[in-house]
């Protein structure tokens, strides 16, 4: 009985979070998705708290490099999630912002296997 208590609650509070502003629903389908999730959960946190401490707890040469190798680490997974999409014939739309870079990116990588 407590553990049905438990699903309950859960299930609760996800449905809960499903309906905030910012929230995103993803069904996790393989333990490499599921793994990515953790790590942008947790990123997402903490560069919330490095820009809004910014200048107040912390240097911009503090954050700057961090926040431009998250970025960096953004984009390969953006080139890395189109290949393999390209590959499995899924139809992939670079996120919002991105559209501009993957082009730049694809015109690189077709000039180097030329």
């Amino acid at each position: 009985m407590e553990e049905q208590n438990r699903l309950t609650d859960r299930i609760e509070r996800k449905v809960s979070l499903a309906r905030e502003r910012d929230t995103r629903v993803i069904i996790t389908r393989t333990s490499d998705t599921h793994r990515v999730l953790d790590i942008v959960r947790s990123a997402d946190k903490a560069i919330r708290i490095l820009r809004n401490g910014l200048l107040i707890r912390f240097t911009t040469p503090e954050v700057l490099p961090l926040l431009e190798d998250y970025q960096k680490a953004v984009e390969g997974l953006n080139r890395s999630a189109a290949r393999i999409c390209d590959k499995a014939g899924v139809p992939y739309r670079p996120p919002k912002g991105m559209e501009s870079r993957e082009d730049g990116a694809e015109a690189e990588e077709k000039g180097k296997k030329k």
